[in-house]
């Protein structure tokens, strides 16, 4: 009997030690690994990128990725558009607004052109409302260009948007269809929005066809383009400078023609001199090249090396007004250059009185160089 009370006492004595809280057996510790891995799960999930074609997402994109956002963009529905735009204007980067709203109306416009210009409107910045026009138009103009036009000359409400639209539109078409647009610039109102249109059309005309300016330029309209066209023209690579002299020629007044044909055969006369000397000889008869004479003359007197090259030149020329404009420009410019003075002079004894011998005679005996050569 004492033998079975020993076992219960130590059957209880043992129960009761593995059950005391303060003898529990310790969790298993957790791993080191374990750990550190949570802190960057947690931040993950606070730091994700937030979708591109998102208003959050396109105001914080930046210079470096501003990129990945145009194909969500360039492929967005209609209804996601306004919101891709809130996005966009809160966007501190200016040159992320203007690379991205490009893409941007250009989808809209494609969906729903009426609500692209509506939308437009309401941009606040005008360099950025100006990108908007710039995709707007870039797809109008390939369905309807006439409707493109009448738009952006109706536009009386933002005279700044609606000269950037005229620029917009000549630099998108002029080049394909230049007197179509010198057309419709002709009508503008603002005498000084229709003068910067002509002018753009002229310019990009000339840089692509030269040759072609210069063919169709008597009959372009209104009159303000063909003179634009005659007076510059001239300076163009490639152009054919006795043809345009020869169109010069036609003009309806000698205060045109002579005007133009100094300008032309200065331009010649810097290309090819000899060349432009020996066509004026060959229409030494006409009266209104005598301002065009002492242009030549003054350029030749720069690229002649001896004072007795250009006498002997000066004397092809018959006497009379166009040899006396030759001799007394270059004899003023060969002393002017702080050449011989006595060769001007002597050059200058060809020609007979005139105001261009008095002025060129001022100039030798006024000598602006000391220590020139006397002969």
């Amino acid at each position: 009997m004492l033998q079975a009370l020993l076992h219960a006492l130590c059957g209880i004595a043992g129960f009761w030690f593995v059950s005391s809280p303060d003898q529990a057996v310790p969790p298993a510790e957790v791993q080191p690994s374990l750990k550190k891995s949570a802190k960057p799960i947690a931040s993950a999930r606070y730091s994700a990128p937030l979708p591109l074609a998102s208003e959050a997402g396109l105001a914080q994109l930046t210079p470096e990725d501003w990129a990945e956002a145009i194909h969500p963009v360039s492929q967005a529905r209609l209804h996601e558009l306004p919101v891709m735009l809130r996005g966009l204007l809160r966007n501190p980067f200016p040159e992320v607004r203007r690379r991205l709203l490009h893409p941007l109306f250009e989808r809209w416009a494609a969906l729903d052109h009426a609500g692209a210009l509506a939308a437009l409107r309401g941009i606040p910045s005008p360099q950025d409302k100006q990108s908007a026009l710039r995709a707007i138009l870039g797809v109008w103009t390939k369905s309807d260009a006439d409707a493109a036009w009448q738009y952006i000359t109706d536009m009386e409400d933002d005279s700044v948007l609606q000269e950037a639209g005229i620029e917009i539109l000549l630099g998108l078409n002029a080049g394909a269809d230049p007197l179509r647009y010198a057309a419709w610039a002709g009508q503008l109102d603002d005498v000084f929005l229709r003068e910067k249109a002509l002018v753009q059309i002229g310019d990009g005309w000339m840089q692509k066809d030269p040759q072609g300016a210069l063919a169709a330029a008597l009959t372009a309209e209104p009159a303000r383009l063909r003179d634009y066209l005659l007076s510059k023209v001239c300076h163009r690579d490639g152009v054919d400078h006795a043809a345009g002299l020869e169109t010069v020629a036609q003009l309806p007044t000698q205060a045109e023609r002579s005007r133009l044909s100094e300008e032309w055969l200065g331009a010649f006369a810097n290309a090819k001199p000899q060349e432009a000397f020996q066509w004026l000889l060959g229409h030494a008869d006409r009266a209104e090249l005598q301002k065009a004479a002492g242009t030549l003359g003054g350029i030749l007197a720069v690229k002649t090396k001896t004072i007795a090259e250009l006498r002997a030149l000066a004397l092809q020329l018959p006497a009379g007004p166009l040899r006396d404009a030759f001799v007394a420009r270059a004899a003023d410019e060969w002393a002017s250059a702080g050449r011989s003075l006595a060769g001007a002079q002597d050059l200058l004894s060809l020609c007979g009185p005139c105001l261009e011998r008095e002025s060129a005679q001022e100039t030798i005996l006024q000598p602006k160089w000391e220590n020139r050569p006397t002969d």
